[in-house]
């Protein structure tokens, strides 16, 4: 019996079905950003956690988009959301305060003041000079995609701690991803109520100088003043239910030792390509270097800093990097399966819900992970993880493409095409496509 599981196995996509809720109008189209009202409001630069957040996670641009259900303003960030829905919201423990970070702005707004680093520790069982706490709000991304919109949240929180974890490394603050935790008690350290808003994972920034302690009674509520929007999810609400760890103990048990440090990048080409991405699904014909390629291959599979084990694996459909000919391959570049090229382009498009940039892209690269097994191993929690690791890898391989100067784009999918596209039994978690600008 798990929840995680009847989940994943309800929100799978037939071939020629669809992951939206093809009735939705605009009328229930939810707020994207919370209102604090008079809250007090400071600069980013107050804390180091502040410009990485910045720099990762702020608006850099927004837009008219015309297309179902009609006009809407959308706001374009750092890093993917499917749907421009953005579900994450993100959070800041210092020394002297609570802070939530405004995307829209660019500005922290301090929600309690003291020192809240001892909560959130205690709810980790580590400590740190800073924490980074992100939230999920799956009525978001859940009026585009109903129930399945509960693993967006996950990609969502992993593309853009892709590009937390990296923006940490370039400043040397060591970066450590906390997915083990006692929801309670971590809602309860940023003020949500674990149901419509739920913590997701913490980010350590700095050196652990703060001993966990017994979190605060009573915190105050910080959830949307406006009150709740959209629609229950009761498939998803009980697989996060189902995942969630209860005492300090759990937590223990439940983690391992990170397997190494998230790899250092020079910072301003980082921050440049982060301001520059966006959902490209427009390729030159040309082909992609093999070395280049390579290089962001193996950014892509670099350790993560976590406190879980590795469970996700990669695999890669080639039809336009020098030297290669069309086929799979794994993460590594070694031949898998020779295919024809303009058939395998065809099967990719296909396998991607029918769209087009998947089909025009020189390679494709698709996060699987054995959900029956990963969820035999690590429980329900395990597979809240499997798709957040899906989303860090992700998130490196767009950022990477950028920095490249190329294009590229995440993709959903019909689940059982894209097992059956890669001959595996493993389950999609999400895909990327790469292509030349």
């Amino acid at each position: 019996m798990s929840a995680a599981l009847d989940y994943h196995r309800a929100t799978n996509v037939e071939a020629g079905g669809s992951d939206e809720d093809l009735e939705r109008t605009l009328d229930t189209h939810p707020i994207l950003f919370k209102a604090y009202g008079e809250a007090e409001r400071v600069p980013l630069d107050v804390t180091p956690a502040g410009p990485i957040l910045g720099n990762g996670a702020a608006v850099l641009r927004t837009a008219t988009h015309y297309g179902a259900p009609g006009k809407r303003t959308v706001h374009f960030r750092g890093y993917s959301s499917a749907g421009a829905l953005y579900p994450i919201e993100a959070y800041v423990a210092t020394p002297d305060a609570l802070y939530s970070f405004d995307a829209l702005t660019r500005e922290l707004v301090r929600l309690r003041d003291g020192d809240v680093r001892a909560d959130v520790a205690a709810a980790v069982d580590a400590g740190s000079d800073t924490f980074i706490v992100l939230t999920g709000i799956h009525a978001r991304t859940g009026w585009k995609y109903a129930e399945r919109g509960y693993r967006h949240v996950w990609w969502d929180a992993g593309t853009m701690l892709a590009n937390v974890l990296a923006l940490g490394a370039a400043d040397d603050l060591r970066p450590r991803l906390h997915t083990a935790f006692v929801d309670r008690d971590l809602n309860a350290a940023v003020g949500v109520d674990g149901v419509d808003e739920y913590a997701l994972a913490a980010v350590a920034l700095g050196e652990p100088d703060v001993a966990p302690a017994a979190p605060t009674p009573n915190a105050p509520s910080n959830r949307l003043l406006e009150g709740r929007s959209g629609g229950r999810f009761p498939l998803a609400e009980a697989a996060q239910a189902a995942s969630s760890l209860t005492h300090t103990e759990q937590v223990r048990t439940w983690r391992t030792p990170p397997p190494g440090e998230e790899p250092k990048l020079d910072r301003q080409p980082l921050v440049d390509a982060i301001r520059r991405r966006g959902s490209i699904r427009h390729y030159a014909e040309a082909p992609l270097p093999h070395d280049e390629v390579a290089a962001l291959l193996a950014w892509s599979e670099a350790p993560i800093p976590a406190d879980a084990p590795r469970v996700v694996r990669q695999l890669v459909t080639v039809t336009a990097v020098d030297g290669l000919p069309a086929g799979t391959y794994d993460a590594q570049l070694e031949l898998l399966r020779a295919h024809d090229g303009d058939d395998l382009r065809r099967r990719v498009g296909f396998a991607a819900m029918e769209q087009d940039h998947p089909r025009l892209a020189a390679l494709n690269v698709f996060q699987l992970g054995d959900v029956e097994a990963v969820v035999d191993d690590l429980g329900d929690r395990g597979y809240r993880w499997a798709q957040l690791e899906a989303g860090i890898r992700a998130g490196r391989l767009q950022i990477g493409a950028f920095t490249r100067g190329w294009g590229a784009a995440a993709s959903t999918f019909y689940d059982a095409e894209v097992s059956r596209l890669l001959e595996t039994d493993e389950a999609p978690l999400l895909m990327v496509a790469v292509g030349p600008r």
